[in-house]
């Protein structure tokens, strides 16, 4: 997984078409909260939310979460398929910086997730 810079979304704008659905939003913290085996992981309003904003939104909520879920990181990172090298290089930020970028990370690496199965499933149908 390539680099994350800390509030870019700059990976999300080539699937502008789907970003800017609520749907696929609603199926990224499904997705989000299946991962981590918990129904509150994410649960951010979204109906006005699109786009960077609701990336942003989820990543905030998220990144609050993730300390509650230190003592299983480690198994939901493997779940979500987020690589352990990649983790390796945040152990030594402070706390706030490795948690927002591990947000990020699952966001991105969720967002990937959720846009193959759309894309598998949109041409299971043809």
């Amino acid at each position: 997984m390539a680099s994350i810079i800390p509030e870019n979304y700059s990976y999300l704008k080539p699937y502008s078409g789907e970003i800017n659905r609520k749907q696929f939003w609603e199926n990224v913290v499904a997705q989000i909260n299946k991962d981590t085996g918990s129904e509150n992981a994410v649960h951010v309003k979204l109906e006005d939310l699109q786009g960077e904003e609701a990336a942003e939104a989820i990543v905030t909520h998220l990144q609050k979460q993730l300390p509650a879920f230190t003592p299983r990181l480690s198994e939901i990172l493997y779940r979500i398929d987020i690589d352990e090298e990649n983790t390796k290089r945040l152990k030594n930020l402070p706390d706030d910086l490795y948690f927002r970028i591990l947000a990020e990370m699952i966001l991105k690496r969720v967002v990937m997730k959720v846009l193959t199965k759309g894309f598998l499933s949109d041409n299971t149908r043809l």
